[in-house]
């Protein structure tokens, strides 16, 4: 079987219990592996109206059948589990080696059921499945957790060669803000699942192993990976801007078109622009690059300041920037590398406790007597606030209960609903949709929420680098957004970086699928497996009572033009780009797929 292991492990932690699965041949001709397997796993099993914090709601961890080959950038595992933020589906793509590890351990990916009754961890290592006992790892930090929990190993060796993904305080009082941390680093789209994780007690998930992979042409895969690797070489972006910044780049270029958000999308025109381009990185912070499992381009970032030697840890992403510089009035690289920090070592979503303090920012300017009573101290461009008010979010339980949950439960139980910035309960990520209208609709009808991680329509829209398109026009923008959001469905059961579309076609990684699985797959037909996942995940957000009314954005968005900068004048059309998107999908005038979209896609009762 080349690319997979073909073992899947199930995990009962009420009991402690473990048991092997074989990886159901269907599911791998249908949805290959890494999301697609975890989504195909979790609605076979899970009722859509479960309890997303009841020890009934299972989380499937899965890889992808090039992830741990040498396959360029492949290296992602993901999560999937129920949301607590919006009642959908959530899903967490981890970076780094945990993903190759874990099939080197020998499983495709990991079904846990059921809630421990005190803390514990899951350790997979040399063959060996202990679910042990972890009261000394409850209530620390990601870092002193995983710190703590490598030396217990009393082998340096050992502990160099196994990898964590776990969860911060955030998670274990079972925030809705809460994320999955791995090696250090957040994981993309995983708002929410930390406190599914805590629910379960289960602080982390540890993976080492010495098992090999078999690849069907192991001389067709290197030479095929030579030539990407000279078409990555030669894209400014993959071989300069994202080797050297990382994602940070984004922010200048976002400036310039006025999509960077300000003050919980109120503005898009930042004063200080120069604060937040890739030259004060270099004068602020001594950056070193960091790299996930056979990836050339190393963009992952981990700082530590220049002026002081107290801050060492994930350097400043776009999303950090935005949600948790801009969007909060702030442009000093110190603070919100501060702020990605304190994320990152309570478990928190980036974007997800940005957009909290930005409602909570609103609705104090607001002067709203709801929000007043509940005594919380934030202001916009207010850092030393804005940093305390972080970690107290990170430790929800010491909150007034209005103030624990998510956003959308903030502004609504303060009155002012609209101030929230999200589409059903989860954040958008830090792009305005009215200076970038693709990415606007994506965010309005993606299923796993309005992360620009599941359609980089940018890509095109901002950086031209497939196509030239402008980001205000809406012409063949619902095609854009559909072809993006199936790639990237594609490319997460496959493996791959979404980075590497920055340099490389779709149809480039083609020949290193089939050199991996000795198949004859063409780039249509992968990406027809990436729509009937979309399609799937649609139907299992439906059946959960996620109503297509819901494909929309905050009026904030499609009433208010932006006041300044190139998108001047501005709203976003989706209302506009909505029934023509659904057509191209197949779904109903009202967005839901129809009864021969579902046949033609294998997908018909």
């Amino acid at each position: 079987m080349f690319g997979y292991v073909g073992k899947i492990l199930r995990v009962n932690l009420t009991d402690r219990k473990y048991v092997l699965e074989p990886l159901p041949d269907a599911w791998r001709t249908d949805f290959l592996g890494g999301r697609g397997l975890a989504v195909r796993c979790f609605q076979e099993e899970v009722p859509p109206h479960i309890d997303p914090l009841s020890p009934d709601n299972k989380v499937v961890l899965a890889c992808a059948p090039l992830t741990g080959t040498g396959a360029l950038s492949a290296a992602a595992c993901y999560v999937v589990s129920k949301s607590p933020l919006t009642g959908g589906l959530a899903c967490a793509r981890l970076l780094g080696h945990f993903g190759a590890e874990l099939k080197y351990a020998g499983y495709d990916g990991i079904i846990l059921e059921g809630a421990a009754e005190a803390p514990v961890t899951l350790s997979l290592l040399d063959d060996k499945v202990l679910c042990q006992p972890a009261p000394h790892l409850w209530g620390r930090s990601t870092q002193e957790a995983e710190a703590l929990y490598k030396k217990n190993l009393k082998d340096d060796w050992a502990a160099r060669e196994t990898y964590l993904t776990l969860i911060g305080p955030a998670g274990e009082q079972c925030s809705p803000l809460a994320t999955i941390i791995t090696e250090g680093f957040q994981s993309q789209g995983g708002a929410g699942l930390g406190a599914v994780l805590g629910a379960k007690h289960l602080k982390a998930v540890a993976v080492r192993g010495r098992h090999s992979l078999q690849v069907a042409d192991g001389n067709r895969l290197r030479q095929v990976i030579g030539t990407m690797l000279g078409k990555l070489n030669a894209s400014p972006f993959t071989a300069e801007r994202l080797r050297h910044w990382g994602s940070a780049f984004l922010a200048p270029l976002a400036v310039q078109q006025g999509i960077l958000p300000q003050d919980n999308f109120q503005s898009n025109h930042l004063e200080k622009v120069m604060l937040l381009g890739p030259e004060a990185l270099a004068q602020i912070f001594a950056v070193t690059s960091w790299a996930c499992f056979a990836c050339p381009i190393a963009c992952l970032k981990q700082t530590r300041t220049q002026e002081s030697g107290d801050l060492k840890g994930p350097g400043p992403t776009y999303t950090a920037i935005g949600a948790l510089g801009a969007n909060l009035g702030l442009t000093d690289l110190a603070v919100i590398a501060k702020a990605n920090l304190i994320c990152t070592e309570l478990g928190l979503d980036p974007i997800a406790a940005g957009s909290w303090l930005a409602t909570a920012m609103e609705l104090a300017d607001k002067g709203l007597p709801a929000f007043r009573e509940l005594g919380i101290k934030v202001g916009f461009g207010e850092a030393d606030s804005i940093l305390h008010a972080l970690r107290a979010v990170g430790h929800p339980q010491q909150l007034p209960a209005p103030a624990a949950g998510g956003p959308a439960d903030l502004a609504r139980a303060c009155g002012a609903p609209e101030l929230f910035m999200g589409v059903r309960g989860a954040p958008l990520a830090p792009f305005d949709p009215r200076g970038i209208q693709g990415l606007g609709l994506h965010f309005a009808t993606s299923s796993l929420g309005p992360h620009h991680a599941w359609a980089p329509t940018f890509i095109d829209e901002l950086l031209g680098v497939h196509q030239q398109l402008d980001p205000l026009d809406i012409a063949h923008k619902p095609e854009l957004v559909k072809h993006y959001q199936d790639l990237i469905a594609a490319l997460d059961s496959l493996g791959f970086c979404h980075r590497l579309l920055l340099g490389l076609k779709f149809a480039n990684l083609v020949p290193m699928v089939n050199a991996v699985l000795g198949s004859n797959y063409k780039a249509d037909e992968l990406l027809l497996i990436g729509e009937r996942l979309v399609n799937l995940e649609r139907l299992f957000n439906l059946a959960a009572g996620l109503p297509p009314q819901g494909d929309r954005l905050p009026d904030r968005f499609l009433k208010e033009p932006l006041a300044s900068g190139p998108a001047q004048g501005q709203l976003s059309r989706v209302p506009e780009m909505l029934p023509e998107y659904y057509r191209l999908r197949g779904w109903s005038p009202e967005g839901v797929p129809l009864a021969e979209t579902l046949a033609r896609l294998g997908l018909g009762t």
